[in-house]
């Protein structure tokens, strides 16, 4: 009898090592493999939202860029508008200063003496009148008015200047008034 003699066993045993070992390799290479596509899907992916991302905000930009464009004349008139506003307020606060002035004087001096002329003193609180009266003891008395402290109270200044005499016989001065700034105490209300 023969006796079987297999010399492949231990081929076969090396080659199952060996195919243990590719087996594990593939293994590795398989997870890598996924691993490295599922990192190439996601980048893909999110790279594909991010672009159609920026492409909307970019619209929105250019939308809100034309619309902001598109208000500016409206924020413009707006603006002039509010310092138009601005500078009436300013001008009718000026006014008012300056109508009190002259209701003050007005007033004061008695039905004798007229206020004949007068001046506003553009930007400033500037008040120019011209006092005019035919009786000189009236303009004796009005000399004296401007002299008390109830007027030197309400105004910042009170300048008299030009007295003079004209060939009818009135007499007539200048005065210029410093009206109080919005700020300062005013006691322009004669009783």
């Amino acid at each position: 009898m023969m006796s079987e003699i297999n010399f492949l066993q231990r081929r076969r045993a090396g080659l199952t090592k060996v195919e243990k070992q590719d087996f594990v390799y593939r293994r590795y290479a398989l997870i890598f493999f996924s691993v490295a596509f599922s990192l190439f899907v996601v980048s893909i992916g999110s790279h594909i939202f991010l672009t159609q991302r920026l492409k909307r905000l970019s619209v929105q930009h250019q939308s809100l860029t034309e619309q902001i464009a598109n208000d500016e004349p409206v924020e413009i008139s707006f603006l002039i508008f509010s310092q138009k506003l601005k500078s009436i307020r300013e001008i009718y606060e000026n006014r008012s200063n300056k109508q009190q002035a002259i209701d003050y004087f007005s007033n004061i001096f008695g039905e004798q003496v007229f206020l004949s002329g007068m001046n506003y003193g553009g930007e400033g609180n500037q008040l120019t009148l011209r006092l005019t009266s035919e009786d000189i003891f009236a303009f004796e008395n009005t000399l004296n008015v401007l002299d008390s402290t109830e007027v030197k109270n309400a105004f910042s200044s009170v300048t008299k200047s030009g007295l003079r005499r004209d060939e009818t016989g009135s007499y007539s001065l200048d005065l210029a008034v410093e009206l109080k700034k919005a700020g300062e105490q005013t006691n322009a209300n004669p009783q």
